[in-house]
């Protein structure tokens, strides 16, 4: 089972402005006023997201930014907590047969759109089949294993898969369900500018690039939540973010790690700190000139100071990788060890390789997906060199750097991370060590064959087989597991929220103090 995510909590400094210069907002996001007389514990929230969502339609969008606004507007089959743990949403239960080819899930019974359409199996149905036959949409991969979906009664829904797949449930998570006659009727675009689900909470105005403001559900079928209206709205300014919740329009907003150790000690706001279900590590091309010798390769883990960046870098917000899977994801294992920092046996393993000084290539991101990634970088190189291990850092803005992993254009080794949206070690294993995937360079049988063989069994027989491929995967070198970073959060002092390993907000549960 994952291990439950760390939270931190500090605070920040009363009034300070992190950054001159910047634009202060002044105002909530879609003109939420609160309406709690003075003194009373506040009913509504506005939050920043660090971009805009393409689309309000959950059959076509369906970026990780956006789930933020589904989660409470729609409903999804399962849903995934806050410590990465499956649970029930509008399924009750699930089962599948033997093989894990076929998963039928029994939905909730009286459950209703906020326009009172009922929703039954058929929506569930309805809403699958629709991404299904849209390559565009932005879920479609996500239903790469699902050959068909059906209907078999009002609260039972089946699915047949092409293949075994244990982790199935928690692909569901992801997937929102929509009224389908109310769909059909208005079509997509105009759904998505006034979409209706059965969620928790109902859209009040969608405004693209300004704010998506919410208001309860007194229908829902859930616990009602304490929180009575919720502006969500795009900022993109890490500054900004901190500035809005220092100034009070905004509640809560992500924040960068240099930001935190800059404004702690204070009292005008928290800091909300949790492990997240992303591991930066360093990918390998194991088939290119040095690389290609397991010494060197093992080499470079063990020359590796992971407290240099975790501690010293990061300053304490994040902690160090042993394994390409996050504790909070499902597949991590205790037992998985890595080989730690040892920069004398790294020489010795580099003399016994016969390596002479040749120069890596080292591809790394200079902005986008890894907070401070060129530091990061440095101080790898920095460890590298004391070992005697050359490196030629190439940095590269975060699309051309994309475009070469996905290329599998490496020549050396890389920065990179991996965050499974599912919160399940199978959306890396396939990446990482499938023939297919963006970051395999071994073309191992061997890992193909272990990633393949999680599939096709469940509960303590799957976390075996995930411990026995990461610890292989370690002693080949195959990748360099660096460090599992933390999301942090700026917040209202009184906010009363637990952050999610994956960054998302789901608020049916927060309240203020």
């Amino acid at each position: 089972m994952p291990r439950p995510a760390t939270r931190r909590r500090r605070t920040l400094a009363a009034g300070t402005l992190v950054a001159t210069g910047t634009l202060l907002l002044t105002s909530c996001a879609g003109d939420f006023d609160d309406a709690s007389a003075e003194g009373e514990t506040p009913t509504s929230i506005v939050a920043a997201i660090p971009t805009d969502p393409t689309s309000m339609d959950p059959i076509r969008s369906g970026a990780l930014v956006v789930l933020s606004v589904f989660f409470h507007t729609f409903d999804q089959l399962t849903t995934i907590t806050a410590d990465g743990e499956l649970a029930p949403k509008l399924a009750t239960e699930w089962t599948s047969n033997d093989d894990l080819t076929e998963w039928e899930f029994t939905l909730r019974e009286g459950v209703e759109a906020s326009n009172g359409e009922a929703i039954t199996a058929e929506d569930v149905a309805f809403s699958y089949q629709a991404i299904l036959d849209d390559e565009t949409s932005e879920n479609f991969a996500y239903l790469s294993s699902v050959a068909s979906v059906e209907a078999v009664d009002d609260l039972t829904v089946r699915f047949t898969l092409t293949s075994p797949f244990s982790a199935f449930p928690r692909t569901t998570s992801l997937i929102s369900v929509v009224p389908a006659d109310t769909y059909q009727e208005e079509g997509a675009d105009a759904f998505a500018q006034a979409p209706v689900g059965s969620g928790a909470y109902v859209f009040d105005s969608v405004r693209t690039g300004v704010s998506y403001d919410l208001v309860r559900n007194d229908d829902w079928w859930g616990e009602a939540p304490a929180i009575e209206r919720i502006s969500i709205q795009p900022v993109s300014s890490d500054e900004s973010r901190v500035n809005g919740v220092l100034s009070g329009s905004l509640d809560v907003a992500p924040i960068g790690p240099t930001q935190v150790s800059a404004v702690e000690g204070q009292d005008s706001a928290q800091v909300f700190s949790a492990l997240s279900n992303g591991v930066v590590f360093l990918g390998v091309n194991s088939t290119s000139g040095v690389l290609t010798d397991v010494r060197v390769r093992q080499a470079i883990g063990l020359a590796i100071d992971d407290e240099a960046i975790t501690e010293g870098l990061l300053s304490g917000l994040a902690e160090p990788a042993k394994a390409t899977l996050a504790p909070a994801v499902e597949g991590y294992s205790d037992d998985v060890e890595d080989a730690g920092y040892d920069p004398d046996r790294a020489r010795e393993l580099l003399a016994e390789a016969g390596y002479a000084g040749e120069t890596i290539p080292f591809d790394y991101a200079t902005d986008g997906r890894i907070p401070l990634s060129s530091e990061v970088a440095q101080t790898v190189q920095a460890s590298l060199a004391d070992v005697g291990i050359t490196t030629e850092l190439r940095g590269a803005d975060q699309q051309a750097h994309t475009l070469k992993v996905r290329g599998r254009e490496m020549q050396g080794i890389y920065l990179n991370t991996w965050a499974p949206s599912t919160v399940d070690g199978d959306l890396p294993l396939t990446d990482l060590y499938e023939p297919a995937g963006n970051n395999n360079y071994a073309q191992d049988p061997k890992t193909a064959e272990l990633a393949t063989a999680q599939r096709a069994v469940t509960g303590e027989a799957r976390q075996e087989v995930f411990a026995e491929l990461l610890d292989y995967s370690n002693e080949q070198g195959y990748y360099v597991p660096l460090y599992v970073p933390m999301n942090n959060y700026a917040a209202d002092p009184d906010l009363d929220w637990t952050p999610r390993a994956d960054g998302l907000f789901d608020f049916t549960q927060t309240s203020f103090r």
